[in-house]
């Protein structure tokens, strides 16, 4: 199983947000991929009057900017409390489902990965 969540620790949280959190991390290439975009062109797409949309179109652009930019910075900074060594096999397992690399125990990702996920979770306030 892909999403599987250990059972046996502490970083237990509910199945629906243990799986949002997961995609939230997946989706992480392409919120910065947003980001950079909203910053080199000004907004990218015409969200204006002229598109139908009411309201102020800089300031959703705004609240948009500021919910990616939280999201980015709560995976980062879970992401900064992993152990250098267990990092990229973390990282690689959640973006790509890459095996964990052989120098640890499986054992040993697999709970740093559940506190990694939990961790991103309480950052995000999802629980």
């Amino acid at each position: 199983m892909r999403d599987y969540q250990r059972k046996k620790t502490k970083y237990i949280l509910p199945r629906a947000v243990y799986n949002k959190t997961l995609w939230t991390i997946r989706d992480y290439h392409r919120i910065q991929d947003e980001v950079k975009t909203m910053i080199a062109v000004g907004g990218g797409k015409n969200e204006g009057p002229s598109s139908g949309a009411p309201g102020d179109p800089t300031f959703r652009l705004a609240v948009k900017y500021a919910d990616y930019l939280e999201i980015l910075n709560a995976i980062d900074e879970a992401k900064a409390n992993i152990p250098e060594e267990y990092r990229e096999g973390i990282w690689n397992n959640i973006q790509y489902d890459v095996r964990y690399p052989r120098d640890a125990e499986r054992s040993t990702y697999g709970h740093i990965k559940s506190r990694f996920v939990f961790e991103v979770a309480t950052n995000l306030h999802f629980v």
